[in-house]
């Protein structure tokens, strides 16, 4: 027989017998020897997986991306549609441009107040030249106080106009560049909008799956499509009750769906900490020691992580079972077992059966032939 046949390495069976020759077989539960092992389901994935969503409401106005494309960092991947938003950067645009237009020297606003100093400082030359005079003439007395003291009013009075205008313009040129400088915040906070729209590769990778396309619309935080990068881990749930039986460097045997016929070798190399609630389960990753040739990410498996020693256990076919708990039994009924170890065809019967009861394969089911194996009791 062919060793890659997981039944070979994990069970030793005789051919289930037939009782019938009905449509649908008759066959009987029966104890057998097999290697423990611990049974856990599972999936392929990559080491470093990742999801691109949506990061706005919208449109998809392109999609560059397909299932198997090989990605770069910074890549575009996906650019939602963003009229809303360009209009409102380029009217965004249009007011920093004024603001900024306005806070440079040359502004209006600032070379009419520019224009006034200029007038305030001639006329302060004046009034200082009016006043140093009417000090040399009160020196002499050839002025009364009071003409020399309006004299140095107006000189003071120039000094204060001024200052005043010197400040308005310090003032309007603050004022203006304040504007201009939120009108740019303004077009920065436009462009990330509009950044939102457009949507890049955070990693180099391949393209695992593609979920929306062209033209469809999609809400902010949908997933769109799925990268994956890295080596290729099988991701493993195992129940509570086994999970202190792992140890790193155990060997696995896999069997996946894409390959129903065989079956691969692979070592445990993480045992995670955390029970996963969605799971119901802990979980531990492996990877194969001679991997197959072709491998997909999210291929569903079944394995068994091989255990010390063998049991005596109640097994019938796998494709007895019925939505997952399930047996028909020939009196039409149907009845609700618990299974364990898993393996090929086959797989064990913990509780609900025992060797006396009489089930039925489902229609176009059959018993597997071939399959007896030396060493069975």
């Amino acid at each position: 027989m062919k060793t890659n046949k997981i039944i070979v390495g994990l069970f030793f069976l005789p051919m289930f017998g037939l009782l019938s020759c009905n449509p649908q077989e008759e066959i009987t539960p029966q104890h057998k020897i097999i290697q423990q092992a611990i049974f856990a389901s599972g999936h392929l994935e990559q080491e470093n997986e990742y999801i691109i969503s949506a990061t706005a409401d919208g449109t998809i106005r392109e999609l560059s991306i397909h299932e198997g494309d090989y990605i770069s960092k910074g890549q575009l991947l996906v650019r939602i549609d963003s009229d809303i938003s360009n209009t409102q950067l380029q009217e965004a645009q249009i007011v920093y441009n004024d603001a900024k237009q306005n806070s440079s020297a040359d502004a209006p606003q600032l070379e009419q107040i520019k224009s006034q100093i200029n007038q305030s400082k001639a006329q302060l030359n004046l009034d200082k030249i009016n006043y140093q005079r009417y000090v040399d003439l009160r020196k002499k007395n050839s002025v009364s106080q009071l003409e020399y003291e309006r004299a140095e009013l107006q000189y003071k009075a120039s000094q204060n106009n001024l200052q005043v205008l010197e400040k308005s313009y310090k003032q309007a040129q603050d004022a203006l560049q304040l504007n201009a400088d939120r009108s740019l915040q303004q077009v920065k906070t436009q462009q990330a909008i509009l950044n939102d729209y457009s949507i890049q590769a955070d990693n180099g990778g391949i393209v695992l799956e593609v979920l929306k396309k062209k033209g469809e619309l999609v809400r902010k935080g949908e997933v769109i499509a799925k990268i994956g990068s890295g080596k290729n881990i099988l991701k493993l749930f195992i129940a509570e009750d086994d999970i202190a039986k792992l140890s790193i460097g155990q060997e696995v045997i896999v069997q996946m769906n894409n390959y129903p016929d065989t079956t691969f070798t692979a070592s445990v190399t993480k045992i995670l900490p955390a029970f996963d609630e969605t799971e119901q389960s802990f979980t531990a990753e492996a990877t194969f020691v001679n991997p197959p040739q072709l491998l997909l990410s999210g291929t569903q498996l079944q394995a068994n992580i091989k255990q010390q020693g063998t049991k005596k256990v109640l097994v019938i076919p796998s494709a007895a079972v019925i939505r997952g708990k399930y047996v028909q039994l020939k009196n039409g009924g149907e009845k609700e077992i618990k299974t364990g170890q898993k393996s090929g065809n086959w797989v064990e019967v913990k509780q609900g059966l025992t060797e006396k009861d009489i089930i039925l394969l489902p229609k176009g089911k059959h018993t597997e032939q071939g399959v007896a194996m030396p060493g069975a009791e």
